[in-house]
């Protein structure tokens, strides 16, 4: 069972040297347990201590090598649990049963199996060549032909003979998928004399067992466990019992990959054989024999693969670069998207689809979709600039033109300052539209009137001189005028030394069209409607996200401060983007008569700025407990924890000025980590600290009537837990009325009839 980060700092040296690159040894021992850092890396372990802590935090599951391909090396049985280390790997069949024609035309065909998803190469890893005679020169030349492919092979043969003289032609990524319980000991030498893996078989598992421990005892640990039954439902048990033993159990007997041999269970059906390789390929067959291989069978499987065997604590992206599509050159217009893995080979199809050359650059979002990366800072003018800048396209590409997702429009202005030299014109919203307007060249209007306007500016800024104001200067002239209005409902206060519930409103979010829009424009209108729906409804906090805003983030956001605070009674606020200075700003107008402004928000990563930036203003900062991803578990949501909080302690901020944030995650695709979630909040209350965190991400994608039964059923769970705050719907009823009875529970609020309505 693998050590926790407590247990390895027992044994650590505690000299917090840093030679590792880690602060402290601590954290060094959490990241050693999360399996981020090798124990080498600390060079005052000693050796008794790396050599037990080697063993002891190796995986329950070996992992075996054949070739470039890596079997085994898991840790749980759900991906969700943690992650899937090794895919599973595919092979076809060939038999010694079989005539010259079929062989042929088996591996043939499964080389047309070629093609490329979502980044991954599709094709049939391995080549499985069965024996059904006993002369070694008919397998032998069998094998031959197989090898030919440049495939590892799997030879599944129980005559010794025939094995020998299988190896002798194999090459040397090979498993030889032999040992029974009557044969084991001749296999073993000849396996371990010829350096390959060895594959193990019994009619049933208790032999199964009992032959793996000879073969350990022996010394051979390089094996596989050929889990085949005699029906489709023998071998699932198999699968699930020799997994569940490994890891469950932690009994490393059965902590070996394991083969499933689909060939000889489905007998030539080919649908049958789909349906149990998508079964086996979730439920834990390392290799897969399939009896052929076709797009029809491998278009859903490899799909299928690539969705379990994909980490969903780390975003699927693309490489940042220049992709040429359709034969393009210099000369070709520039299109410009984020690495998001989806976003991108779904535009690049369309593309492709037009025929038209265009040069498509692949701005780093941190895996983000394009609207997701703009709110968050990501997808920003200043981020553009840095991608064009380090691929040096300014030199590279001779044409102008610069087509941007329509989805972002609002940017159009921000990039062309920073890119003066570009063409910027703003592309379809959707991607299905590129196609025409692609081969259509229906941009060449819009880069034309760029130009012009580029030519007149640039005439315009050699004749005038321009002063950069400083950033005090900035705060003294363009604070603008507030039109205060009567509404029938003002904020009453918050006191900060209450235990009650403190519920941030998230409805102010420039994701929405309508308040970006009227962002854009300072319309106040429905920027004060969402905020009075808000009060009314009890919001404690309203949080403003005006996203990156690079152009004018100090100026918008002091409008929007502004306009909110003089029109509620200085309802207090969090102030939500990735432009620092715009915080800054914020909290230059803010004022604190119903509580400290909220910067939204800080991480241990990129953004441990954020704490300084709060340290520096006495505002609440809240932290979000991730660096690069989601974190892996509890231990790493700690440790992250620990060095944000000393971090703000070393700054002179109060304990509870740091709110921490777990990171609520959804629940379709991520239900497995709800009770962790809940887990961290008590740890968090444990050692006294103030939690909160955006608690409507649970239940996105979630039917639009259900959403409002999960959130109110998480808040109360969580609240018993010891959350503090959460980043909520005001509006939405049954939640607001379930926090209000939880406060009464928990003793925080009086009880009176009319409490729902405080």
């Amino acid at each position: 069972m693998a050590l926790k980060g407590l247990d390895i700092f027992k044994m650590s040296p505690k000299k917090n040297c840093k030679e590792c690159g880690s602060p402290t040894c601590m954290a060094f021992c959490m990241k050693v347990a999360q399996g981020a850092v090798e124990i080498d890396k600390c060079p005052y372990f000693s050796d008794e201590a790396k050599a037990m802590l080697n063993e002891q935090t190796a995986p329950a599951m070996k992992t075996v090598s054949v070739g470039e391909h890596k079997l085994g090396g898991e840790t749980v049985l759900f991906r969700h649990e943690k992650t899937l280390v090794s895919k599973n790997l595919y092979a076809v069949s060939v038999c010694t049963c079989m005539d010259e024609a079929t062989v042929d035309a088996k591996l043939a065909d499964l080389q047309k199996i070629d093609y490329e998803r979502i980044g991954e190469h599709m094709y049939v890893e391995f080549v499985q060549v069965a024996n059904n005679q006993a002369d070694p020169a008919v397998y032998a030349a069998l094998v031959k032909k197989a090898a030919a492919l440049g495939r590892p092979l799997v030879l599944e043969c129980w005559d010794v003979e025939c094995a020998k003289a299988a190896l002798e032609v194999a090459g040397k990524d090979v498993i030889l998928d032999g040992a029974t319980p009557a044969n084991w000991e001749a296999m073993n030498e000849l396996a371990t004399a010829k350096g390959v893996v060895l594959g193990v078989w019994a009619e049933n598992i208790s032999d199964l067992y009992d032959t793996v421990k000879n073969l350990e005892a022996k010394g051979n640990k390089n094996l596989v466990l050929d889990v085949t039954g005699k029906t489709a439902k023998e071998t699932l048990a198999n699968a699930v019992l020799t997994r569940r033993t490994a890891i469950k159990d932690g009994d490393r007997t059965f902590g070996y990959p394991s083969i499933v041999n689909l060939a000889k269970l489905t007998k030539g059906d080919a649908r049958l054989e789909t349906a149990y390789a998508s079964m086996f390929t979730e439920k834990y067959a390392s290799i897969i024999v399939m009896g052929s291989m076709t797009y029809a069978q491998a278009l859903p499987l490899y799909g299928l693969r690539q969705n379990i065997y994909t980490d969903p604590q780390k975003p699927m992206k693309v490489e940042a670069k220049v992709y040429p599509l359709n034969g393009a050159d210099e000369n070709a217009p520039v299109a410009l998207t984020v690495d998001f893995a989806l976003t991108y080979f779904l535009v690049s199809g369309e593309m492709e689809r037009s025929g038209a050359p265009v040069n498509l650059v692949i701005s780093d979002a941190s895996g983000m979709s394009v609207l997701t990366a703009w709110a968050a800072g990501k997808f920003s003018s200043s981020t553009i600039k840095k991608t064009f800048d380090e691929l040096d396209l300014e030199n590279k590409i001779k044409n102008r033109t610069l087509i941007i997702p329509g989805k972002v429009a609002v940017m159009k202005g921000e990039i062309q300052e920073k890119l003066p030299g570009w063409n910027v014109v703003v592309g379809p919203l959707e991607a299905v539209q590129l196609p025409k307007y692609l081969k259509d060249k229906e941009y060449e209007a819009a880069a034309a009137a760029a130009a012009a306007e580029n030519a007149a500016k640039a005439a315009t800024a050699s004749a005038v001189e321009v002063k950069e104001l400083s950033f005090d200067e900035l705060l003294a002239t363009k604070v603008p005028a507030i039109e205060v209005k009567t509404w029938d409902t003002q904020y009453k206060g918050y006191n900060p030394e209450s235990s009650t519930f403190v519920t941030i409103g998230e409805r102010i979010h420039c994701i929405a069209p309508s308040i970006r829009k009227a962002m854009d424009e300072r319309d106040p209108e429905p920027i004060l409607q969402r905020a009075y729906e808000q009060i009314k409804a009890g919001a404690t906090y309203l949080d403003v996200n005006i996203g990156p805003a690079e152009k004018d983030g100090p100026e918008r956001m002091m409008w929007a401060v502004k306009l909110l605070q003089e029109n509620f009674n200085n309802v207090p606020l969090a102030l939500d983007t990735a432009n620092m200075k715009a915080i800054e700003a914020g909290i230059k107008v803010y004022n604190r008569t119903n509580g400290k402004p909220i910067v939204n928000s800080a991480d241990a990563g990129s953004r441990i700025g954020y704490i300084d930036l709060a340290a520096a203003n006495d505002a609440i900062c809240i932290a979000l407990c991730s660096a690069d991803g989601i974190a892996k578990d509890n231990e790493e949501r700690m440790m992250h924890c620990d060095n944000m909080l000393e971090r703000g302690l070393a700054l002179g901020m109060d304990a509870t000025d740091l709110w921490f944030d777990p990171l609520f995650l959804v629940v379709k695709g991520m239900q497995d980590k709800q009770m962790e979630v809940l887990e961290a909040i008590k740890m968090f209350s444990d050692k006294g600290l103030k939690s909160t965190g955006g608690l409507s991400n649970n239940s996105n994608g979630a039917p639009k009537n259900v959403r409002p039964i999960m959130d109110s059923a998480l808040v109360a769970m969580c609240m018993m837990q010891g959350l503090t705050s959460a980043i909520v719907n005001p509006n939405d009823l049954r939640l607001m009325e379930t926090i209000k009875s939880c406060d009464i529970f928990k003793n925080h609020t009086l009880y009176s009839d009319s409490y729902l309505e405080l």
